[in-house]
């Protein structure tokens, strides 16, 4: 067993019964000399880790050396550490590999600013490196080990993406903002940063959890009318709607407006895992957990034996961990389960790719185009009873014609209405009288004009 004795954050935070561990120990190993807690160790034989620190690349590497080292004594073992004891990532890296006993400091509730916390702990490194963290600013978040200058620059950077520039923050008990939390002179191992918890409606950066939490509200007891009478039907269109209009921001290469509309569409997936959950059906953490269990299963050449080396290869590897996924018994049956719900266009494609692949496809452009100029002819030769049918004919092999030049006809056509639309207002705008009074010579020389506008 390795004893853990947690120092605090600052002088005299260490108790009794950290005193008499240490006091017991035939090792006492100390994890850095250099913080104002070392006081204590003054005129006492201790080991300090400060070479490791010399000697690893980064906190991991750190961590894993002090734990090899500690490891290897005989006899009783005492391992003094900043902080509560709980908090420090070597201790709970050792607690995996071996029995410990924490003695924690008397700072265990209360932090380097003085505040009394239900904290989340992490190293700067961690804070830093964990892109995945998504920080409940409702909590009190304290930063450890921001042991110079840079790192603290690179908290910084992450802190006010986290929280926004202007919110207070503590830097070892000194009271600045998150933008400012790099300023000063002193920086090390003993260096924290405490970010007091937050008023929801206050808050001037959001997380994912936020968004959670606003549709627990306005779905609760007090929130709003029309949010708590919608059901998954009432809402299902608006998924549609929003996607398409994120799809148009995309196009437009508008960032201001790809934000808001990612937001829409993540509010419509949300809103689903909230009413899911009120029906007792599902709720968004068996979403998520679908979701990751998907990407992991379809990313066998990331996660698992599977080689794939460009873009193409993964995209067959997924297609092939699909397949098993779905339990596909024939590429009929892949067809089949091609979702009805999808824009004509769309679904013809992702028909015909499947098509292509079971070796049913034209073996080569100029035949598809044959075949178009075959079904323009029938469709112009076609009754007012086969019309609607040979029209479809048409546009399934326009698909043919477009999906062997790898052009997608859904967004395709989106191009060229917009363009037809965009043309049809500078003819409108640009005629001296009223287009139904105009020749079609008149609008063809406008229709002309407008082509130099794009």
């Amino acid at each position: 067993m390795i004893e853990v004795v947690g120092l605090g954050c600052r002088k005299g935070q260490i108790t009794l019964e950290g005193v008499e561990a240490i006091e017991k120990a035939k090792h006492v190993f100390v994890k850095t000399a250099k913080t104002d807690t070392f006081a204590y160790f003054k005129d006492k034989e201790v080991v300090t880790m400060d070479d490791v620190y010399d000697d690893s690349e980064n906190f991991d590497d750190l961590d894993e050396k002090i734990a090899e080292r500690l490891l290897s004594q005989k006899g009783r073992v005492c391992y003094c550490v900043n902080g509560s004891g709980y908090d420090d990532k070597s201790v709970a890296l050792l607690a995996s590999r071996t029995d410990i006993k924490i003695y924690p400091s008397v700072s265990r509730g209360v932090n380097a600013a003085g505040f009394t916390t239900g904290a989340v702990f992490l190293s700067a490194y961690d804070f830093v490196n964990d892109r995945s963290f998504d920080y409940d600013s409702s909590l009190p978040l304290v930063i450890t080990d921001v042991d110079d200058k840079y790192i603290a620059s690179e908290v910084k950077l992450r802190l006010t993406d986290l929280i926004g520039e202007e919110e207070t923050v503590y830097v070892s008990g000194r009271q600045t903002i998150a933008a400012e939390c790099d300023f000063g002179k002193k920086f090390d191992y003993s260096t924290t940063i405490y970010c007091p918890p937050r008023d929801f409606l206050k808050k001037k950066r959001y997380g994912f959890s936020d968004v959670l939490e606003l549709l627990y509200r306005l779905r609760g007891e007090n929130g709003c009318p029309w949010d708590r009478a919608q059901t998954h039907e009432s809402i299902r269109s608006n998924m549609v709607e929003e996607a398409y209009e994120l799809v148009d921001a995309i196009n437009n290469n508008d960032v201001d407006n790809m934000i808001e509309e990612t937001g829409d569409v993540l509010l419509q997936a949300v809103f689903h895992g909230v009413i899911g959950e009120d029906c007792g059906e599902y709720n968004m953490r068996d979403v998520a957990t679908a979701l990751c269990t998907k990407l992991i299963g379809r990313h066998e050449h990331v996660f698992g034996d599977v080689v794939a080396k460009t873009a193409e290869e993964g995209l067959a590897a997924w297609d092939r961990a699909k397949g098993k996924e779905k339990h596909y018994t024939s590429y009929s049956d892949k067809m089949d389960k091609t979702s009805k719900s999808l824009p004509a266009l769309m679904r013809a494609y992702k028909i015909q790719k499947t098509a292509a692949k079971a070796g049913m496809d034209f073996a080569s452009v100029s035949d598809a185009a044959e075949k178009l100029k075959e079904e323009l002819k029938e469709f112009l030769c076609a009754d007012e009873k086969e019309r609607e049918i040979e029209g479809g004919d048409l546009l399934f092999s326009a698909v043919n014609v477009l999906r062997a030049f790898k052009v997608e006809p859904e967004v395709a056509l989106a191009a060229a209405v917009e363009k037809f639309c965009k043309r049809f207002c500078y003819v409108e705008e640009h005629c001296k009288k009223p287009m139904t009074e105009c020749s079609a010579e008149e609008l063809d020389v406008l229709w002309r004009e407008s082509k130099n506008e794009d």
